[in-house]
């Protein structure tokens, strides 16, 4: 099995036990279906961007939990690491890349990851919908982004902020690869554990 699957079948596993959560909870708290994340868990399939996107928020983690050992740059609340530090990870088919810029930090506020889409590559079909917010700024190449009704092509050096609840997605349409710096913000701790409690509560019920 390929190192990367094999990296994110096994924190996928271990942070959805470590909530206590079911295959069905953390498909419903992070809007894919169970299926999808028992194949994700057992190496079977490498998840695209939206889809590793949509687990990260439903565990409550920022993506580059999934790209790096977290801990190996953090110190005394503060995470440095070089360019050729970061690790690229594969997502997804057409040679989609995501690089963590965030990683580190314990209990971190805001998710940061550089995504380099090949031309033809996007977030999918379904739109993403999260709480918080997105901020996308375009390093190279032109993406297009659809949030609600509007369409924004992003070149380089353009910026697009909004509201993480809209229903949003993107596509390189272009002719070139493009790379995006991506910075979205996340629940804090105290929504995690209610999360958590919540889930381990229905799971007795059951």
């Amino acid at each position: 099995m390929d190192a990367t699957v094999r990296r994110i079948a096994d924190k996928v596993r271990h942070a959805r036990e470590t909530l206590g959560l079911t295959l069905q909870q953390l498909g419903e708290l992070s809007g894919v279906a169970p299926s999808t994340v028992q194949k994700v868990e057992a190496g079977t399939m490498l998840p695209s961007v939206a889809v590793m996107m949509k687990i990260a928020r439903g565990l409550r983690k920022k993506i580059g939990f999934f790209l790096d050992d977290e801990e190996e740059h953090a110190h005394g609340g503060v995470s440095f690491f070089r360019r050729r530090e970061r690790v690229s990870m594969r997502l997804g088919g057409n040679d989609v890349s995501a690089q963590s810029l965030t990683a580190g930090l314990a209990e971190p506020e805001i998710n940061g990851f550089v995504v380099t889409l090949p031309p033809g590559a996007g977030s999918g079909e379904e739109p993403l919908r999260h709480r918080g917010e997105d901020l996308v700024y375009c390093i190279r190449g032109r993406v297009t982004f659809t949030v609600n009704d509007g369409a924004y092509t992003l070149g380089p050096g353009d910026c697009l902020h909004f509201k993480g609840e809209l229903a949003h997605s993107w596509k390189n349409a272009g002719r070139t690869t493009a790379e995006v710096m991506f910075v979205s913000s996340l629940p804090g701790t105290s929504e995690r554990l209610v999360l958590a409690g919540a889930a381990r509560r229905k799971r007795r019920a059951a």
